[in-house]
């Protein structure tokens, strides 16, 4: 199947979170934090607009990874499990035994870049998974200044511990190796301009402390 990228989707992603990270420097931020599901919705849908195959073993794929993506949250959120001991603020939204309902969309939309990232590369399945778990441990290092700043969730004795980094390697490598289970096909020419502008996204939020600092690294 030949695969053709949306026309807007790129500049709506790309739009999107620059918005974003102004609103989130501004005053305004208490406002704009709270449009933060909305803008993983539009994400989800537009890289779903641009995924190639909408098979089922697609769509058990994204169901696993969102199902698990919650569960892991929720033994983190409750026992500690995993990641550490930590708790959701109202940023991500509704929640479900105290973990946001939106949290699996997060996981897959990071999961499923990576995959299609990594599945572009001529390495064996083994070296691909363990990469994709590094560059998922990558964003996550870059997510937590900015998720503790604007309320995603906070960290019990406000540090985050290694074992967060360790546990979102080991779960991001079983994630991906359900990608490779379902033979995912990994034609989306979103999915990677997707990523880079995740981590721009978290990496000027968590340098800039205003908007006149985010030009001022823009302009540097």
């Amino acid at each position: 199947m030949r695969v053709t990228i949306t026309p807007y989707s790129v500049p709506v992603v790309v739009a999107m979170h620059l918005v974003g990270i102004i609103g989130l420097l501004s005053p305004f931020q208490d406002y704009f934090r709270l449009l933060t599901p909305f803008n993983l919705v539009v994400s989800a849908f537009l890289l779903w607009l641009n995924h190639a195959d909408r098979s089922t073993s697609f769509l058990m794929f994204a169901l696993t990874v969102f199902t698990l993506g919650f569960g892991v949250e929720f033994l983190g959120v409750q026992y500690g499990f995993i990641f550490g001991h930590y708790s959701y603020g109202s940023t991500l939204g509704p929640k479900l035994f105290g973990v946001p309902i939106i949290i699996g969309l997060n996981w897959l939309l990071v999961i499923y870049c990576i995959g299609v990232l990594t599945e572009s590369l001529t390495l064996r399945t083994l070296p691909k998974i363990l990469l994709g778990a590094f560059l998922a441990v990558l964003m996550d290092t870059l997510i937590e200044p900015v998720a503790i700043r604007f309320d995603f969730w906070s960290w019990k004795g406000g540090v985050v511990p290694m074992q967060n980094y360790i546990g979102w390697f080991i779960v991001s490598a079983a994630m991906l190796t359900f990608f490779h289970v379902y033979r995912v096909k990994s034609e989306n020419k979103l999915a990677l301009p997707y990523y880079f502008v995740q981590l721009f996204f978290f990496l000027v939020l968590a340098s800039a402390k205003s908007v006149t600092s985010f030009f001022g690294i823009i302009l540097y």
